[in-house]
């Protein structure tokens, strides 16, 4: 399992690959409709729910990373990462559930509420998908294969999606709408998300033991080396820090957007019903935008295929920023092409930080996997902080009043942070990273040395 070539077996890929399906079912429960659910249900005011989140995922985003160190030197009997995943996605599943809880409280008693849930619930998170996303480069120590595999999770995370996204309104209403709707919609996709993380568990179960619960995984270091040294895996990481600054840029203009697509199509174009059809249609056609990503990758290099893929989706976003609202099929359309070219950015730095680990460890000698996926966490939650800031705040700016008619400035702020908040993304990602440094020469120059460093230290 320690040579270059390791490989992990097809139904292990398969079995891991559901994580992807239950991480992306809460993760999409929440980034799509809690905002929502805060303000139509639980009657937070925008302004407010945006303080909420950047409140708590502040908090949270400055834990992250002293939870991946705590996973890279867990040891146990179940593994390194493994046990993260069996025993944290029931307490995952739970604060979830009171996350989508209204209680009737005071308008500071909600607030207070809101804010100690998601406290709970974001750490809960991050306990549970830092080891989740850290078994990647264990899983497989092939660069093509680990392409595969990172293609493999996100697909499956964007069926999770595409399940959240079509049924949860039906569902809420087919349970009694309001609290009591959401409520009962959530469990479901809670005891989903355990299932899926299991699975994943047991997927990973060979790779998990072998691979990390070793002496020999940090070499010299004896199993536990100095959190100071454990650190360099972070901060002697050039290519990790360009790859943070992109993904900070896309995921803050994501979660702005996701956090107002909802309202788009209630108010601006007052077909709601489209919106659970707009994910079906357009998570069903990316399906083979996942397949194509390795053949991509292999043929023009991550990079490059990065870059493209965040030019050719400005475009449609472009057009529907100047689209009038009555344009429904139009509009319907290219959105659904958005989703459909969303893979190709999407999967590129879950990817690409694979690489980024190797790197880490090729300039230190440590294994600092759940480390260096908790600063990508890290940036993500401080992008969704600044994200639901920036929405709840330009939103009570412009005059939201929830379930009213809305003004006309108030669509046009809708239609600005659906549309032109990704393009300014998507701008910065392409700016930064075009300083990313690991060429596929470094990368076949790293996992080189990699290797031989580890057949020493067998043979010492």
């Amino acid at each position: 399992m320690n040579s270059l070539n390791a490989r992990a077996k097809k139904s292990e890929i398969t079995l891991y690959s559901f994580g992807g399906f239950g991480s992306n079912l809460l993760f999409t429960l929440t980034t799509s409709f809690l905002m929502y659910f805060y303000t139509d249900v639980f009657k937070i005011s925008p302004l407010a729910v945006g303080t909420v989140f950047l409140i708590v995922r502040v908090i949270d985003a400055i834990l992250d990373p002293f939870l991946g160190m705590l996973a890279d030197r867990t040891r146990s009997r179940w593994g390194t990462y493994r046990p993260w995943l069996m025993f944290g996605s029931p307490l995952l599943a739970m604060m979830t559930l009171l996350l989508f809880t209204a209680p009737d409280l005071s308008p500071d008693g909600k607030i207070m509420y809101a804010i100690a849930v998601y406290v709970g619930y974001s750490f809960v998170s991050s306990m549970v998908n830092i080891p989740y996303h850290a078994l990647t480069p264990i899983l497989s120590k092939d660069p093509s294969q680990r392409t595969v595999i990172a293609t493999s999770k996100q697909l499956l995370g964007a069926l999770g999606s595409l399940l959240v996204s079509g049924a949860a309104l039906p569902l809420v209403a087919l349970f009694g709408s309001g609290q009591k709707g959401w409520f009962f919609t959530t469990l479901a996709f809670s005891v989903f998300g355990i299932i899926s993380y299991w699975l994943c568990a047991r997927g990973a179960k060979n790779h998990d033991s072998v691979e990390v619960n070793t002496k020999e995984a940090f070499h010299s270091h004896e199993g536990h080396p100095p959190l100071k040294e454990q650190l360099k895996t972070v901060f002697k990481n050039g290519p990790l820090f360009v790859l943070l600054v992109a993904g900070f840029a896309n995921m803050t203009a994501n979660i702005v957007t996701s956090s107002t697509a909802i309202y788009y199509w209630q108010y601006n174009i007052g077909r709601v019903d489209l919106y659970s059809q707009l994910f079906i249609w357009g998570t069903l056609l990316s399906i083979p935008t996942f397949l194509l990503i390795p053949y991509f990758v292999n043929k023009f290099g991550k990079k490059n295929v990065f870059i493209v893929s965040c030019i050719i989706t400005i475009l449609p976003l472009a057009v529907l920023l100047m689209t009038p609202y009555g344009n429904v099929t139009q509009i319907f359309i290219l959105s659904v092409l958005i989703i459909v070219l969303g893979p190709l950015s999407g999967v590129l730095p879950w990817i690409m930080i694979a690489d980024c680990v190797d790197y880490g460890k090729w300039k230190t000698g440590i294994n600092g996997s759940a480390t260096i996926h908790s600063m990508m966490l890290f940036t993500n939650k401080l992008a969704a902080a600044i994200g639901g800031i920036l929405s709840g705040a330009l939103l009570g700016a412009a005059g939201y009043v929830a379930g009213q008619q809305q003004t006309a400035e108030t669509l046009s702020m809708i239609s600005y942070l659906t549309f032109l908040g990704p393009i300014l993304g998507y701008v910065v990602v392409i700016i930064a990273i075009k300083f990313y440094g690991i060429t596929p020469a470094i990368s076949e120059k790293m996992f080189k040395e990699i290797n031989e460093r580890e057949q020493n230290n067998k043979v010492v």
